[in-house]
């Protein structure tokens, strides 16, 4: 494979193409006319194709001219991409900003923090996974991530920085038919108790004890699955309230001896090392305040 044609030569070539003459591209590529020419003969040799030909007074490109133009200016974006992203590291942007999220916690948050992110033309990539309960700080350990939104948070002996978020309310619920609603006093480990299955490979093989120590259990993978099985009269099980008001206040989903839980989640990132730019905009979008 021959490589030898340089990223000068093609932006000679495109500087031909779009000033129209050989003296003009000198002239806007502050050369003498010579070294133009001499770049094109060079490109032209190493290539093996004829890139210019003459028509009159006017020296035009030639079909194989006009195809090579084409990839050299996809070479030239790629080239200036690069440029652009050796600028944004150097101004003190992640090249990406990776979150890990408990799956219960609303998206109507982050969506905003996201939606004023991007409204800055941050140009982080970012990078958010969804994980439930102990594979949240699993999965932040692991991908050594910026920040994460966990529940109920009990810290270990790392150095870290924990900001509290709005509390989280879950509601006990069932569809109305399901006996677990209509019993006086229902035992619930008789019924099918549906669960969002902790996501830590700690628990791959051998699942947690359920909240309510069921004998029946359906595990699900989020709780939007979760919520239509309770609506289709699977079984019972706990739901975030932001998920379920609409159908709590329609009563295709009913409370079960009200019973509710409040988490108190926290947004969490390591305090012995710097939050990046991005990091820092993301965290402080979610939260509605500066963190320094």
């Amino acid at each position: 494979m021959n490589l030898n044609h340089t990223l000068d030569q093609l932006l000679v070539l495109d500087t031909i193409d779009r000033r129209g003459t050989f003296a003009a591209a000198a002239a806007s590529l502050h050369r003498v006319p010579s070294a133009i020419s001499y770049a094109v003969r060079t490109m032209e040799s190493q290539l093996g194709v004829t890139l210019f030909q003459r028509l009159g007074n006017r020296t035009v490109l030639t079909p194989a001219g006009r195809r090579l133009l084409e990839s050299a200016r996809e070479v030239l974006a790629h080239a200036r991409g690069l440029e652009q992203v050796a600028r944004e590291i150097r101004d003190g942007w992640e090249p990406e900003l990776q979150v890990v999220v408990d799956g219960v916690y609303p998206m109507g948050p982050i969506a905003s923090a996201l939606a004023a992110f991007t409204a800055r033309r941050i140009p982080t990539r970012v990078r958010l996974d969804v994980e439930y309960q102990e594979g949240v700080p699993d999965r932040w350990k692991a991908d050594g991530a910026a920040l994460m939104l966990i529940l109920d948070f009990d810290p270990e002996d790392d150095p870290l920085t924990i900001h509290d978020l709005p509390p989280l309310d879950m509601v006990l619920v069932a569809a109305p038919e399901h006996p677990a609603t209509t019993e006086e006093e229902p035992d619930l480990t008789d019924h099918f108790e549906l669960v969002v299955k902790d996501s830590s490979p700690r628990y791959a093989r051998t699942p947690k004890q359920t909240f309510n120590r069921s004998q029946h259990v359906v595990y699900l993978s989020d709780f939007h699955s979760k919520r239509l099985a309770a609506l289709s009269g699977v079984g019972f099980g706990w739901l975030p309230e932001h998920l379920i008001a609409a159908d709590l206040a329609a009563g295709t989903l009913v409370g079960i001896g009200g019973q509710r839980w409040t988490y108190n989640p926290k947004l969490v990132h390591r305090s012995d090392v710097p939050l990046g730019r991005a990091a820092a905009h993301f965290a402080e979008a979610l939260l509605g305040r500066s963190i320094k």
